[in-house]
């Protein structure tokens, strides 16, 4: 309990305390799941048309022309995710966690992508008032909410050069921009803020690949993608504060007008990926990730991620697989044990149907086996796709 207070107490007071405060958006690392999940792994170049907005941008030159796909996904709650026994959890709802369409045109291809970069709300239980005639509590409750999602709506554009080293390679490089949209909701002790910010960002990539023959090839890509920083001033009136009235029999609401900076940064980083087939029905994908905290969050180090995934083509129709996705945050002041409870390895299980023109897609990932306390979660994905 002196932790959940600790923890209101500091939320409340970058609120109110009469100076320049930030209110922050983006909090826990759960909110941004695995953006590049699919049935394939965690590749950014090898993945499914749903996800050209997460991948690296140079790789949507591998699509097909006229392809199109979009995924919905699902995420188990976190009853303890964050100090003060707070948790986290994802509102599931229509809207799809990503979608993406690709055309060509001779050598240049084009993409249009849409993806949910983080949606996380911080889960409080029902918090009891207390005044100094009712100590032990007066039977009223309050609810604090904090909810935060973050659109990505993007164009990306790739250029092959043919034939570099030899006649079976190629070179690819590729450009994104995205338009990010930030939607910020928060409740607590009668403040509401209801805000919303957008910025633009970029990304960047090469791919290089060569076809060892008709149904084997070897892709190496790299992709820097620098992420959106949001930063919004905003006024918020409230009427917590009480004044004497001279003319009334005792104090009234003052109603007082204050701005404050909402601020919600999404990490860059870098990703470098391998992705062979080792045999005409074995292929291997594998990544390293690189999340850049440490320019725009002074507490938070830098982290490296790693993923890879086995896939096996049984025939044309059908494609399992299985990896693993390894992911931590650690901070510089290592508050309430927090780093060791931040790690988390996923385990991934997928399943690629293919049929005529159509595409299913379904991957499924956990990390209760072998996680911290905070990272312990189920993750499924299903993805639909046409290929023209």
């Amino acid at each position: 309990m002196k932790k959940l207070v600790m923890f209101l107490v500091l939320i409340y007071s970058t609120l109110t305390l009469p100076q320049r405060s930030d209110t922050q958006a983006i909090i826990t690392p759960q909110g941004f799941g695995i953006n590049l999940l699919n049935s394939k792994g965690n590749s950014s170049i090898d993945n499914d048309i749903s996800n050209i907005g997460f991948m690296n941008p140079a790789a949507i030159s591998n699509f097909d022309n006229y392809s199109f796909g979009l995924s919905y996904q699902l995420s188990s709650s976190i009853d303890e995710a964050w100090i003060a026994d707070i948790g986290t959890s994802r509102k599931n709802d229509w809207m799809p966690q990503s979608a993406g369409a690709v055309f060509k045109f001779d050598d240049f291809s084009f993409g249009l992508g849409f993806g949910q970069k983080y949606n996380g709300s911080l889960d409080f239980d029902s918090i009891q008032i207390t005044t100094t005639q009712d100590p032990d509590g007066t039977g009223e409750y309050f609810q604090v909410e904090y909810k935060t999602r973050v659109q990505s709506y993007s164009l990306s554009a790739s250029y092959s050069f043919p034939e570099v080293f030899n006649e079976s390679s190629s070179l690819e490089i590729g450009f994104r921009y995205s338009y990010n949209h930030l939607k910020f909701y928060e409740k607590l002790l009668g403040i509401q803020i209801d805000e919303s910010d957008n910025i633009g960002s970029y990304a960047i990539g090469l791919q290089y690949s060569n076809q060892i023959s008709n149904s084997r090839i070897f892709i190496i890509g790299f992709s820097y993608e620098i992420e959106p920083d949001f930063e919004k001033i905003y006024e918020y009136t409230n009427d917590l504060i009480y004044v004497y009235d001279p003319d009334s029999t005792g104090r009234i609401p003052a109603y007082i007008n204050s701005k404050f900076n909402l601020v919600g940064s999404v990490p860059d980083k870098f990703n470098l990926d391998v992705s062979a087939d080792l045999t005409e029905s074995f292929r291997l994908n594998a990544m390293i990730t690189g999340v850049m905290w440490e320019p725009d969050n002074d507490y938070i180090k830098n982290q490296l991620e790693f993923s890879a995934s086995g896939i096996y083509r049984i025939n044309e129709m059908f494609a399992p697989s299985f990896g693993f996705y390894y992911t931590d945050k650690n901070f510089d002041e290592d508050f309430f044990d927090i780093n060791e409870k931040m790690n988390a390895l996923y385990l991934i299980g997928g399943l690629r149907f293919n049929y005529d023109i159509f595409s299913a897609d379904l991957a499924i990932a956990d990390s209760h086996l072998f996680s911290g306390d905070f990272r312990k979660q189920t993750i499924g994905k299903l993805a639909i796709g046409v290929q023209l």
